[in-house]
C-alpha cells in the first residue's frame, strides 16, 4: 500500500472515492492560522495522483459531494481540538500542565 499526506480536501475526497482510506488528520501551523495534513493510504495512489494533476480526474458530483463532507467534517473536529489543546497548554504552562498541544484524529 502507498500513502501519502497533503492538505487539499478536494485531492483527499478524489482519493477517498477512488478506494483509498483515510489514516487520520493532523493540524499544522501555517502562517497566523491552522491547517490540517491529511493521510491517505490505497494501493494505487500513484496512478490517481497522476490522474489527478494530468487533470484527467473524474468522479461522481454527489459522491463526491458527501467525500468532500465526510473529510471536512474531520477537519473541522481536528481544528476544534488542537485549539483547544492550544489553548488549555496556554493557561496550563505556570501550573505544570501537560498538554503537548498537538491534535489529530487517527
Amino acid at each position: 500500500m502507498e500513502t501519502a499526506e497533503l492538505t487539499d480536501l478536494y485531492q483527499a475526497s478524489y482519493y477517498l472515492l477512488n478506494g483509498c482510506e483515510i489514516l487520520g488528520v493532523a493540524c499544522i501551523p501555517a502562517g497566523m492560522g491552522t491547517s490540517c495534513r491529511i493521510a491517505v493510504q490505497g494501493a494505487n495512489l500513484t496512478a490517481l495522483a497522476q490522474d489527478w494533476f494530468d487533470r484527467k480526474a473524474v468522479v461522481n458530483l454527489w459522491a463526491f459531494r458527501n467525500a468532500y463532507t465526510e473529510i471536512h467534517t474531520h477537519v473541522q473536529q481536528t481544528k476544534r481540538s488542537y485549539d483547544v489543546s492550544r489553548r488549555f497548554q496556554g493557561a496550563s504552562r505556570g501550573s505544570g500542565g501537560t498538554a503537548d498541544g498537538h491534535g489529530g484524529i487517527q
